[in-house]
């Protein structure tokens, strides 16, 4: 029963976990060109008319005005993933910064995120994802800039 209770109450309105510290900050220093990667949307987008092409361009437009270089190879990159139900009543939303990184315990080479946000939302429709990935890609546009100057 607090099981579902906590599940109805963070989908029944609007919730967001993000990785916005200082740590996770400095992980963006010296990052200048990012590729963006949009997962495949899943079948409940198509009732709200929501494409990937929408998402990329929107992300690499708040990205380019920011002063980012956009290359379409590569790592670090930009990672959108949406997740609608079926009949498009609830949404979840994650951006995440994901680059190479070196594991401490073992010397390897992996790709990790280093930052992200997640979102929540219930009765979504076009718009709202929208806004929701823009606002998302600012707070991490205000991280790096927070640790990078602007050219």
């Amino acid at each position: 029963m607090c099981v579902l209770a906590v599940f109805v109450l963070g989908v029944a309105s609007r919730s967001t976990a993000a990785q916005d510290t200082d740590f996770d900050a400095a992980s963006l220093t010296g990052v200048g060109a990012i590729k963006v990667l949009v997962e495949d949307l899943p079948d409940g987008a198509k009732l709200l008319g929501l494409s990937a092409d929408m998402i990329q361009t929107d992300v690499e437009l708040k990205l380019r005005l920011a002063g980012m270089r956009v290359v379409t190879a590569g790592r670090p990159y930009l990672y959108v993933r949406v997740t609608l139900t079926d009949d498009a009543q609830a949404a979840s939303i994650e951006v995440q910064l994901r680059q190479s990184v070196l594991l401490v315990s073992n010397s390897q080479r992996t790709i990790g995120s280093t930052w992200g946000m997640t979102t929540l939302i219930s009765h979504p429709n076009t718009e709202v994802i929208r806004n929701t990935i823009k606002d998302a890609v600012d707070r991490f546009l205000n991280a790096w800039l927070s640790v990078n100057s602007k050219k």
